[in-house]
């Protein structure tokens, strides 16, 4: 019954408040019109992973933006992860000065506000020296005032290669799961599954060959006041997904160090006693137990790191609240802009919470 009464006074606090919505709307006439995705744009953006010029539609501006987002989310994700886990394995060695620092950085990182770190950020990158004093790290990597470039390798049949890694990855993955299946039955492989996966490698080994004799190298050249060719990022870019990485990393090493710490101390005497070493006993023993305790919380930062990519409009970088900021600011379409920005967020964070808990359904441990 309780349930009853909370649902209908839902529907009817909603409908109130539509109805009060649209009679505004009315009364200063306004009106809800998506239409202006369709109109040409008047200006440009400075980063985009898709073709897109001044005079392009509103919705491929809006969809550079997302792309824009996605991709710094998910580079940012991968190395607060890594340097995250790096830190949270340094502060469980034991070693005294080791620890400290592993603690000093994460409390560091958790009591800095983000807007902060990400203003440092920018303001160091942006006095990196000009690009013909620029830094090369490593041969054909140069860091300057205008980004970040490297050599990039141009496939000739990019398209043949990846129909045929794909295929290749299909048939491998049928003949594994077909393998294993038969291996639980007979309790070996049988020799057509071993011939069948002989094959594929061999099939990898020929394509890696035949990709490699058929791609060539374009690598950056200084040509004018700036660099040319190769695979590049900006200088806003490298400030958010450093920014962003150096915050979310401090939590993740946080969440590492405290699984470690819950998995009963048994656990790695056991593995001791086995004769493991103290990799083997955290790869096999400690980390898939640990790995079961910090998924939930991990998921909750990769939350937080895709939300907080929104602060990308303070140091300039075309994300989708930039480029829909300007997309407003020219059309006037606030509702139309803010309920876009609601969807896809939304929608960002739903994707990550059905992958994380299709993860952490795979990790539950199966009682017999």
């Amino acid at each position: 019954m309780n349930g009853l009464v909370f649902v209908a006074t839902a529907i009817a606090m909603v409908t109130w408040l539509s109805l009060n919505f649209s009679a505004n709307l009315a009364a200063r006439g306004m009106t809800i019109d998506f239409g202006f995705l369709t109109a040409p744009t008047s200006f440009p953006i400075g980063e985009s992973l898709i073709a897109y010029s001044s005079g392009d539609t509103y919705l491929r501006a809006l969809t550079a933006g997302l792309l824009n987002t996605i991709h710094l989310a998910l580079s940012s994700i991968v190395l607060a992860t890594i340097f995250g886990i790096a830190v949270g394995l340094t502060a469980r060695i034991g070693h005294p000065l080791l620890t400290s620092a592993a603690k000093t950085f994460v409390e560091f990182t958790r009591n800095v506000p983000l807007l902060l770190i990400l203003v440092v950020c920018a303001t160091t990158v942006r006095g990196l020296p000009a690009p013909r004093q620029a830094w090369t790290l490593f041969d054909g990597l140069v860091l300057s005032s205008r980004g970040l470039y490297a050599p990039m390798p141009v496939f000739a049949n990019a398209w043949l290669s990846g129909t045929a890694a794909l295929f290749l990855m299909v048939v491998t993955a049928v003949v594994w799961k077909r393998s294993v299946r038969a291996r639980g039955r007979s309790g070996n492989f049988p020799l057509a599954s071993r011939v069948a996966l002989a094959a594929c490698a061999a099939g990898f080994a020929a394509l890696a060959v035949w990709i490699g004799l058929t791609t060539s190298m374009d690598w950056p050249k200084l040509m004018g006041f700036n660099f040319r060719g190769g695979w590049s990022v900006t200088p806003e870019y490298l400030a958010m997904m450093f920014g962003l990485s150096f915050y979310t990393s401090g939590f993740i090493a946080e969440i590492v160090r405290g699984s470690l710490a819950a998995i009963p101390k048994g656990q790695p005497e056991a593995a001791a006693s086995l004769g493991l070493n103290i990799l083997l006993s955290l790869w096999l023993v400690l980390a898939p137990q640990a790995i079961r305790i910090m998924l939930p919380a991990l998921a909750n930062q990769y939350l937080n790191l895709i939300k907080n990519t929104t602060l990308a409009v303070l140091i300039g970088f075309p994300d989708l609240v930039s480029v829909g900021n300007t997309a407003l600011n020219q059309t006037g379409r606030a509702i139309e802009t803010v309920s876009i920005y609601l969807l896809i967020y939304l929608s960002l964070s739903l994707i990550t919470s059905m992958v994380s808990r299709r993860l952490e359904k795979r990790a539950q441990m199966v009682k017999l």
